[in-house]
């Protein structure tokens, strides 16, 4: 019986554009409590705490993301998540260059691949030109 913390997580999760049987179904044969804790905790305690908005919070996801790299798929999920949010692609983009300097050239590199492939799922290509300082 789902809790009122996975149930506020699951609500959550559909408000970026997801889906709590899409994480949990994939789990529930081996890991049940790890769907659990995902929806309950992440997404029912931490995405749910007031400071920052949704789109913020993606930013700060997908930053993370990055950061660690080997996430291609939560990477891409959330990537969905920030664009359904109000994120711009161009905000996607502009966070993933800022981490050029704390990430490295191959989880950039890795990750703008990754939100291009989102992007054109999406209809979004071509981005147009940044500008540029200076």
């Amino acid at each position: 019986m789902p809790t009122e913390r996975f149930r506020r997580g699951a609500a959550r999760l559909a408000e970026m554009g997801g889906d709590i049987d899409a994480i949990v179904a994939p789990l529930a044969d081996v890991a049940p409590d790890l769907a659990r804790l995902v929806g309950e905790f992440a997404f029912g305690d931490l995405y749910t705490r007031p400071g920052l908005d949704l789109p913020r919070r993606q930013l700060v996801t997908i930053a993370s993301l990055v950061t660690l790299g080997d996430t291609e798929r939560q990477l891409r999920f959330h990537i969905t998540a920030a664009l359904a949010v109000g994120v711009t692609p161009q905000e996607v983009v502009e966070t993933i260059i800022h981490l050029l300097a704390f990430a490295g050239n191959p989880r950039v590199f890795n990750a703008v691949l990754v939100a291009k492939a989102v992007f054109a799922e999406h209809g979004l290509l071509p981005l147009p030109a940044a500008d540029q300082p200076g």
